[in-house]
């Protein structure tokens, strides 16, 4: 279902600009899949996907299922998703890594931070995200932090680190 999505205004209105952007750079397929979730949505999610895992394996307990899931989907009260900051989106049939190889994708990485907007889990950042590659998913910081985390090669969680640390340049320069 790719009907409306709500997203906190600011990051909805980035991501207006980020789409115009977009298409007239010859991207016009691309569709928001997902944006703000209710806890309720997401916990029956979360729960979908464990049920899936036990059903794909009989030997795994439900605990060794959630952890398997804890890779691709967020626990509910601890997703992205809840906050309105992040959205979904891709020109697929479903969310795929497969996606991450498009000239969509890979235009959407390279610009997504002039529009405050950051790749959440890069590829080669999933150690230190805890979650699998998804070129689909990005998330609103502002142009400001995109910007910084952008230029530093950053994931959110290592430049959240180095900034509580105080050793994150935050000048423009």
């Amino acid at each position: 279902d790719r009907s409306a999505r709500q997203m906190v205004r600011c990051a909805e209105a980035a991501l207006e600009a980020f789409l115009i952007e977009a298409r007239a750079n010859g991207i016009s397929d691309v569709t928001v899949t997902s944006a703000y979730r209710s806890y309720n949505e997401q916990n029956y999610l979360f729960n979908t996907y464990t049920d899936r895992e036990l059903a794909a394996n009989a030997a795994l307990t439900r605990a060794e299922a959630e952890k398997i899931v804890e890779t691709y989907s967020c626990r509910p009260g601890t997703s992205e998703h809840q906050s309105g900051l992040c959205v979904d989106m891709h020109n697929m049939a479903s969310a795929s890594v497969e996606f991450g190889n498009t000239d969509a994708a890979k235009w959407m990485a390279e610009n997504c931070w002039k529009f405050g907007y950051i790749l959440r889990f890069p590829a080669d950042k999933t150690e230190e995200t805890g979650i699998s590659y998804e070129p689909w998913h990005f998330r609103f910081v502002g142009r400001y932090h995109a910007a910084r985390i952008h230029a530093l090669g950053l994931c959110l969680e290592e430049y959240v680190e180095q900034y509580a640390a105080g050793t994150v340049t935050l000048s423009a320069n």
